[in-house]
């Protein structure tokens, strides 16, 4: 072996970069012209997996043979462009000559000005066929031609970027190249057309693909507590819980999952389930659903268990800026429900707390008296909020004081709101003995915060920080209803002079 060989050999490595869980992502790293660039080639090494492993490196090695005679290749041509040039008298060779030398030798201008054969019949070929699956070549920087499929099903259209180059045909061994990476490029193509037909016909390579969806989204809801996203628990239990209320749902497996199907279980949820309370899901709700069961199966297309989520492309435009009326009391109902006595004193306490600091019930659970904080004559409260783990520095005002128990000899870890109840339906019979007629929960002490923060001209930044959001658009919710309350008020003046 010559020096320039080992040296060629040299210049394209194998490397890997650790990825979660023990994996590892396969890369090139290449030295050529004294700069170092990476590819990516979205192969990985993943422990215990040793028949995937050896398949992964095969391609990866297969790439680092292709990335080697590209190499090569240009670097025969720029030595025998430098030998012609350099040998001919000052002169002899034309201006135009010696630029398409320079073109050919860049990194930067070849590509345009050499013809690939290969690519010219397979873009013949594509203008005369109509296949679901249709080559095409992007055009690089440094003379080559990337290679891609144009995939189309069902009206949508995707592209997959293969990671294999043509070169420009300058010799026998560039166009010999060039005829065995189109070899491979129409196996891909071939084995995407079996899959796309597979796919049609319900058939599945995969094993797991057989798992019921229930068993998919039980494992989805464990590996989202395991990241520390413990906010998917809720939907993903209920959107379990619906399913197996749905006849179709029960025993469904992930590759039984296509639009049909897609629909007809939205269909239910809109018009045949029932939640615990015998009420109808609104469609703010159902769309919410629907998004738990597309994450979910974006993670078993990240897992490699289905080849394309059934959900992409799915129409749910319906359902989108449906949202239910966010029930909050006014200014005068707030002072009517202090002037009423309530059978739990504690649930009036928390409720009325909450309506002046805007805490969530799972935060009001959980505060704990080290959690207050008494700096300068104020009192402020430091917590991580149990929705969405984001930590929250709120100062308290004199009236979420009031409703605030005396702490007495309770200890750091004590609870602020001893006792407070799961069943909340005290709050509606404490309403309608106070005459109010709105269906009152818990939650509505947050929304009433918002609405009265907003009323009395906090801004939206301010009111969104304190109510511990992390974006702002969902506080835009509480401010379209303050703006409403504000176009109510208006349209009064018109009233009293007609």
């Amino acid at each position: 072996m010559t020096k320039n060989s080992v040296m060629l050999k040299q210049s394209v490595k194998i490397r890997l970069k650790p990825l979660a869980r023990g994996r590892y992502s396969i890369y090139l790293d290449i030295y050529s012209r004294g700069r170092r660039s990476y590819e990516f080639l979205k192969l990985y090494h993943t422990p215990g997996e040793e028949e995937n492993n050896a398949d992964a490196m095969a391609q990866a090695n297969s790439i680092r043979e292709i990335r080697l005679s590209e190499i090569a290749n240009r670097e025969d041509l720029e030595r025998g462009l430098g030998a012609f040039i350099g040998n001919m008298p000052p002169g002899a060779i034309p201006q135009s000559v010696t630029k398409c030398a320079r073109l050919a030798c860049s990194p930067s201008g070849g590509g345009k000005t050499c013809k690939i054969r290969a690519a010219s019949a397979e873009r013949k070929r594509n203008s005369r066929l109509k296949e679901p699956v249709k080559i095409r070549f992007k055009n690089l920087s440094n003379g080559n031609l990337s290679i891609y499929l144009a995939i189309n099903v069902n009206g949508k259209r995707t592209y997959e970027y293969l990671r294999l180059y043509l070169v420009p045909e300058i010799n026998a061994a560039a166009r010999e190249q060039n005829r065995q990476t189109m070899d491979a490029v129409y196996t891909i193509k071939a084995q995407r057309i079996v899959d796309i037909t597979g796919r049609v016909a319900g058939i599945r390579n995969d094993v797991r693909a057989k798992m019921s969806l229930i068993d998919w989204l039980n494992i989805y809801r464990d590996r989202q507590i395991g990241r520390g996203r413990g906010g998917a628990k809720r939907w993903v239990q209920t959107t379990i819980f619906a399913l197996r209320h749905y006849e179709a749902g029960k025993n469904a497996s992930l590759n039984e999952i296509d639009s049909r199907w897609l629909s007809g279980f939205m269909l239910y949820l809109m018009n045949d389930y029932r939640t615990s309370k015998d009420t109808q899901l609104a469609k703010g709700t159902v769309d919410n659903y629907l998004r738990c069961l597309r994450a979910a199966l974006n993670v078993a297309v990240e897992e490699e268990i289905l080849r394309v989520n059934p959900m992409s492309g799915f129409d749910r435009s319906h359902l989108k800026g449906a949202s239910y009326p966010r029930e909050f009391l006014t200014v005068d109902e707030v002072r009517k429900l202090i002037d009423t006595p309530c059978r739990s004193q504690t649930v009036k306490d928390g409720f009325l707390f909450s309506c002046f600091c805007g805490l969530r019930i799972s935060d009001v659970r959980g505060l704990k008296w080290k959690n207050v904080i008494e700096s300068g004559g104020k009192s402020y409260i430091y917590i991580t909020q149990f929705k969405s783990k984001q930590p929250l520095f709120l100062p308290l005002n004199k009236q979420a004081l009031r409703w605030m128990p005396e702490r007495g000899g309770a200890r750091d870890d004590d609870p602020v709101f001893c006792r407070l109840p799961k069943d909340m339906t005290v709050l509606n019979s404490w309403a309608r003995d106070a005459g109010i007629k709105k269906h009152v929960t818990f939650h509505v002490s947050r929304h009433t915060f918002a609405t009265m923060a907003l009323t009395m001209g906090a801004d939206l930044y301010t009111t969104s920080k304190l109510l511990g959001h992390t974006e702002i658009r969902t506080t835009q919710i509480y401010a379209r209803i303050v703006n409403s309350k504000k176009e109510k008020a208006v349209s009064l003046l018109d009233a009293a002079f007609e």
